[in-house]
């Protein structure tokens, strides 16, 4: 009698769905290399609480993907496979604001996003990075509320992930004309997303980082970055930008997530 196929549960919730694509995939990718039989299930639903997110594992899910040091998983029994997936993407924050700020924005030269009041989801791991920053922040419950804060003048701009800043616009700037993605400008701070696997999922663990590995020494990891995410980088023209560093302090004791900058958020826009 055969045995019964491995079955894997992804959590792939409370993210955008750039981001849900590509990490759905590498998934994929990397199981299949470990072997093919594997049955993966994926679960993009959302979970509403912070609680809920870090109790996915109690769910009886093995694996998830999130940014390295996430304070919502501090606490958490788990196992981390420390290489970074995304090349620096998600710490490409674009700046999104009002329409009628733009030339302020543009002609403030002395840290005008400093000067300024970002809009945040109370939950997200941006928060303590900007905190730590010394920047003004206004926090909402969702990221919706985010939108309409920064549309009324209750802050001056929101950010969100190169990878994924035109999608969420999309979605959710649809009811305020009066909002547009920053052109010339781009905040930067080391945020790596990595592997999570329950904190019993050794065996796991193991395989996933020896598949990882190899699929960077292959080029498979970049040629996959490419293919999800070179379209976004080049419209943005990200080489092209005014950079805002920050520092993550989530990090500070994890030196080697100070990741490298993927060759595509680095060189211009090919010729049309």
């Amino acid at each position: 009698m055969n045995a019964r196929p491995k079955q894997i549960r992804f959590w792939n919730g409370n993210k955008s769905q750039p981001r849900q694509h590509y990490e759905a995939e590498l998934v994929r990718q990397l199981l299949s290399q470990i072997d093919p039989s594997i049955n993966l299930e994926i679960d993009h639903s959302d979970r509403l609480t912070v609680q809920g997110e870090a109790e996915i594992f109690n769910e009886g899910f093995d694996l998830l993907i999130t940014v390295a040091g996430n304070p919502k998983f501090e606490g958490v029994e788990k196992r981390i496979i420390t290489s970074p997936i995304a090349f620096g993407i998600l710490g490409c924050r674009i700046p999104i604001y009002r329409r009628d700020q733009h030339s302020w924005f543009q002609t403030n030269r002395n840290a005008p996003f400093k000067q300024a009041t970002i809009g945040l989801p109370a939950d997200w791991a941006d928060v303590p990075i900007f905190h730590a920053n010394g920047y003004n922040v206004a926090t909402q419950a969702h990221l919706s509320a985010c939108f309409e804060q920064v549309a009324r003048g209750a802050a001056d701009y929101l950010c969100l992930g190169a990878n994924e800043v035109r999608a969420v616009f999309d979605d959710y700037g649809k009811p305020f004309p009066e909002l547009m993605i920053a052109t010339d400008d781009v905040l930067y701070y080391p945020m790596p997303l990595q592997f999570y696997c329950h904190g019993q999922a050794k065996a796991l663990q193991a395989q996933l980082n020896v598949a990882l590995n190899e699929h960077q020494r292959s080029g498979n990891l970049s040629a996959l970055f490419e293919q999800h995410f070179s379209a976004q980088i080049f419209a943005l023209g990200l080489p092209h930008r005014r950079i805002h560093r920050l520092h993550n302090p989530c990090l500070k004791d994890q030196p080697s997530l100070n990741e490298a900058l993927s060759p595509l958020l680095l060189k211009p826009a090919p010729a049309a």
